[in-house]
C-alpha cells in the first residue's frame, strides 16, 4: 500500500473542515475524489501532502508515519496543488535544478529537460514562470511533482483552468503515471473527467469522505446521478 490515512480530522477554531477521513491508494491505482468547492478537498491534499498538520487521525505512507516522520516521506510524494510551489522569477529548468538537488536527483540536467520536454515546455526552458499561463504552469507543477520519481501523486483539481489539450495532456499524463505504479489521488468536481481517468471513487461533502464505487462497479452516468442526490441531500435547508 501506498498511502493510507485513518480518522484524519482538521479543524480550524471552531469549524472542523477535514471530518474522520479514511482512505488508501495502492500501486497502479487512481482514486478520485468528488467535491462540490468548500467541500476541504484542498485541506485533505495538503494533509497526505505534509503540507499541513491533521488535528487528529493518522497517516502513513510507504509504511512510515507521516506525521511525526514528515521530512522522511517527502520524496515519495510528488504533489500538484494551486498554490505556488516553484519560484516565479525563475525558469522551469531552474526551479527544477534547485528542487532536484534537494532531492538529491541523479543526473540532474538530463532527468530535468527530459521531463520539461515531455510536458511539452522545451521552447520555454528559460523564461521565468511568471509569463506563464494557467495551462503552463499546469505542465511545468507536473515535471516538478514528477522530478524526484515518487511512488505517490496528489493532484487537487488537476482539470481546473484548462484549455482542451491541457486537460488532455493531463489525462494522457495520468494514465501514464498509472501504468508506471504509482498510487495517484486526485481530488475534483469534474465527474466526467474525474470518472474517466479514476479507478476507485469517492465523495467529500461537508467535509467528510464517503466511499462510493469501483470504476467496474458503477457507469458514469449512474456515478454522476449519485453524487448530485448527495450535493443535494446535504444542501444547507431553507434556501
Amino acid at each position: 500500500m501506498r498511502l493510507r490515512a485513518s480518522q484524519l480530522t482538521k479543524d480550524f477554531g471552531h469549524r472542523t473542515i477535514v471530518k474522520n477521513a479514511t482512505l488508501s491508494v495502492h500501486p497502479g491505482e487512481v482514486v478520485t475524489i468528488f467535491g462540490p468547492n468548500g467541500a476541504g478537498k484542498t485541506t485533505l491534499i495538503k494533509i497526505l501532502a505534509t503540507l499541513l498538520k491533521p488535528t487528529s487521525g493518522k497517516l502513513e505512507i510507504e509504511g512510515t508515519d507521516a506525521i511525526s516522520e514528515s521530512s522522511d516521506v517527502r520524496s515519495a510524494l510528488g504533489v500538484v496543488i494551486h498554490e505556488n510551489l516553484a519560484y516565479p522569477a525563475f525558469s522551469p529548468y531552474e526551479n527544477l535544478k534547485f528542487f532536484g538537488q534537494m532531492y538529491g536527483v541523479k543526473q540532474l540536467e538530463h532527468r530535468a529537460t527530459t521531463l520539461l520536454t515531455e510536458v511539452g515546455l522545451q521552447r520555454f526552458l528559460h523564461e521565468p514562470l511568471r509569463i506563464f499561463s494557467r495551462g503552463m504552469t499546469q505542465r511545468f507543477m507536473i515535471a516538478r511533482a514528477l522530478l524526484h520519481s515518487p511512488s505517490v501523486l496528489l493532484l487537487d483539481e488537476p482539470f481546473s483552468g484548462l484549455d482542451t489539450a491541457a486537460r488532455q495532456f493531463v489525462l494522457n499524463r495520468i494514465a501514464r503515471e498509472q501504468q508506471n505504479g504509482r498510487g495517484i489521488i486526485i481530488t475534483t468536481h469534474n465527474t466526467e473527467l474525474g470518472y474517466l481517468v479514476g479507478t476507485r471513487f469517492l465523495f467529500m461533502i461537508n467535509g467528510e469522505l464517503e466511499e462510493v464505487a469501483q470504476k467496474d462497479e458503477i457507469t458514469a452516468e449512474t456515478l454522476l446521478l449519485t453524487y448530485e442526490e448527495r450535493l443535494i441531500d446535504n444542501a444547507p435547508k431553507g434556501l
